[in-house]
């Protein structure tokens, strides 16, 4: 019944309006996702671990570097994680495979991520990699579950192919979207909580930078004064824990990371931006730049629309969780942990108002989208979930000019 109260849309009169996603066909593909999910896991690990596959890389690759990162700071203090010679050295220890073809995984991260992960270094590699992802996966099936009001329908959410790749490659994305999922099905009841929540996002700054502009155009100060107490606290506990030279060398390794990005090293075909997707079709720097810039400014432009005036909130947590990932130029694939935020927001407006003609299928395309970078943009050789997600934040968009133009009615 919770699917079926999610995606079965309604005519004029009441009746059901035949659409062909109807919540049988959802829950199957739903049940068949998972199941794909837990058999491609399950092939990966026998393979890596009971055959032992040369040069296979192990599932949840990926959090090698943030267990090494904590257990070299425990070891040699908190700016040892950047020195890539002692991190390498590591991450070899418990991940031989990464010395072939010479695999590089560098710390990236300011200090205020390596004080939350310091316990994990404490840990044996695989009890702390099963404690981040489990608990990962959890956090975000949280989220899903506080903000879908049907019984159910989280379970159906967890089956959004960036909650897989999230686990694959053992990256943070499920962690930190789950906290700004949770902080929005929050804000309109316990504001301060919120934005307590939202202030964590500091910890992969490009992320979080779109939060305290959304905050402020809606005049929600209790949520915004959340989020700076938040955010100064852990800056200033990370510096009286670890002093300024791991933020000195954060500085520094951002710098790494963009030249990276700019001479095309970085994978390019699994970053969904705007950026990458030019570089790889023209080439250079300033083009891409450019470009970049004038689709960045656009969603920054939407969440000032979608916040300053009234309307829908669930459109408006569709806009920010779109927008936030077309404003960075690094983003990975990864990070579409928080389109699935923006897809179930968009779900419970369009059910709430009536779906538009091509809106499911839309949003179909959208929950497909993690999947591209890796099974098809190496082989396509172009990058288009940019595309996607301009498709989505237009969407938000056009939804919110409807009901401030009185086709639909406001929700709380």
């Amino acid at each position: 019944m919770a699917l079926q109260n999610l995606m079965v849309g309604k005519q004029p009169n009441g009746a059901p309006d035949g659409h062909w996603l109807d919540a049988g066909r959802l829950w199957l593909y739903t049940c068949a996702g998972l199941i794909c999910y837990v058999a491609f896991f399950g092939i990966w690990m026998f393979r890596a671990w009971v055959l032992a596959v040369p040069g296979l890389i192990q599932p949840g690759a990926d959090f090698v570097v943030f267990w090494s990162a904590a257990s070299v700071a425990l070891e040699q203090g908190a700016a040892a994680p950047y020195d890539y010679d002692l991190l390498h050295a590591k991450e070899i220890s418990v991940m031989p495979d990464l010395a072939v073809g010479g695999g590089m995984l560098p710390w990236f991260y300011p200090p205020t991520f390596l004080l939350p992960l310091l316990p994990l270094g404490l840990l044996p590699y695989w009890g702390a990699a099963l404690v981040f992802l489990l608990g990962g996966f959890s956090w975000y099936g949280l989220a899903m579950y506080r903000t879908l009001p049907w019984r159910g329908a989280w379970i159906a959410a967890l089956g959004f192919p960036g909650v897989a790749i999230g686990v694959a490659t053992g990256q943070n994305s499920l962690w930190l979207a789950g906290t700004a999922g949770l902080a929005l099905s929050l804000l309109n009841r316990r504001p301060m909580l919120a934005g307590m929540l939202l202030g964590l996002l500091t910890v992969k700054p490009h992320l979080a930078i779109m939060f305290p502009l959304a905050l402020l155009c809606a005049g929600a100060w209790r949520a915004l004064l959340g989020l700076l107490m938040s955010a100064t606290a852990l800056a200033l506990l990370s510096l009286v824990c670890f002093g300024v030279e791991p933020f000195l060398a954060f500085l520094k390794a951002t710098g790494v990371a963009r030249v990276a990005v700019e001479d095309g090293s970085a994978m390019l075909v699994r970053m969904p931006t705007v950026f990458a997707a030019i570089k790889l079709l023209l080439g250079g720097v300033a083009v891409p730049y450019v470009v970049h810039a004038i689709f960045a400014c656009a969603a920054v432009a939407s969440v000032i629309y979608a916040w300053s005036r009234p309307c829908s909130f669930a459109l408006r947590a569709a806009v920010l969780c779109t927008a936030m990932l077309l404003v960075p130029p690094y983003l990975y694939d990864y990070d579409l942990a928080f389109l699935g935020i923006a897809i179930a927001w968009l779900g419970i407006h369009a059910h709430r108002h009536g779906w538009l003609a091509g809106e499911r299928e839309l949003l179909i395309l959208l929950w497909l989208l993690p999947l591209y970078g890796l099974l098809a943009g190496e082989w396509v050789g172009i990058q288009v979930m940019p595309l996607g997600l301009l498709l989505a934040l237009a969407l938000s968009v056009w939804r919110i000019r409807m009901e401030r133009a009185g086709k639909a009615l406001c929700d709380a």
